[in-house]
């Protein structure tokens, strides 16, 4: 089977000829696509009608989609895919990627009725961020949402006028429940397993380790502070450079407080 672009006005135009009002166009969603299927930004340059709407696909080495779009002009080789599209092609394919152009001469209707198409055809392969056609594990995104919510209460807790042990405890139960925490169980198909091998979403923040470590450091228990903010700079990587997180880098270090904080004597 040769690949040939669906030329939609070229479609439209013959049919007008033949005295045709209504056509059916199929434009071919296959499994993979061979080389012959791919173009190249300079390829599509040069035809009469790179400045027409079309529908593509981003296919890997074996022709295999996983991004689909539409646009015109250069829009298909340029890198706007995301995040998931960025780290899919540097880390998984090495950089390289191939368009295939299914259609061109799209209107309105035509674009958003193809790009509904391929969401759906390829549904759980694609990288796309605003597909619903990939579906998602609602009882498990359902699961995540009440353990956020259930964590929420303890901000303005800690950050309340309570006595010190009531603080620390607080914060300690509040900082376990966001290691517990797992933002990708909700996502399905390849789209939520590039976002779990990038570690894209970060459930854990910094707020409520400056009092555990401040309460054991307080307490005489500088192991334990160490110990403590060992477990959360391990589970929570990228807040290295924080202020909150550089500060008791330094505190630790130092292993005693220039000015013992107020809270701990409430």
């Amino acid at each position: 089977m040769t690949f040939k672009i669906v030329d939609i006005e070229e479609l439209i135009a013959q049919a007008k000829a033949s005295g045709v009002s209504k056509i059916s166009v199929e434009v071919p969603l296959l499994a993979s696509y061979t080389q012959e299927a791919c173009v190249s930004q300079t390829q599509w340059m040069m035809l009469p009608h790179y400045h027409k709407h079309y529908a593509w696909l981003h296919v890997d080495a074996e022709g295999v989609p996983f991004y689909a779009g539409y646009g015109r002009g250069p829009y298909a080789w340029q890198k706007n895919g995301g995040i998931a599209w960025e780290w899919f092609v540097r880390e998984r394919l090495g950089g390289e990627y191939r368009v295939v152009v299914l259609a061109v001469g799209l209107s309105e209707a035509h674009i958003h009725s193809i790009f509904e198409q391929m969401l759906e055809m390829y549904n759980t392969r694609l990288l796309n961020q605003s597909s619903f056609y990939r579906g998602m594990d609602y009882d498990a995104l359902k699961e995540e949402n009440d353990k956020k919510r259930a964590i929420r209460p303890f901000y303005a807790f800690v950050d309340s006028k309570k006595p010190a042990s009531e603080i620390f405890q607080a914060a300690l139960t509040a900082q376990q429940l966001q290691y517990e925490l797992d933002p990708y169980r909700g996502e399905t198909g390849r789209f939520g397993e590039v976002l779990k091998a990038m570690d894209a979403s970060q459930p854990v923040n910094d707020y409520f380790i400056t009092s555990i470590v401040e309460w054991y450091m307080g307490q005489g228990d500088l192991d334990a502070a160490k110990n403590a903010f060992a477990e959360f700079k391990k589970r929570a990587p990228r807040l290295a450079a924080s202020k909150r997180v550089t500060r008791l880098d330094k505190l630790l270090e130092r292993g005693r407080f220039y000015r013992r904080p107020g809270w701990l004597d409430q």
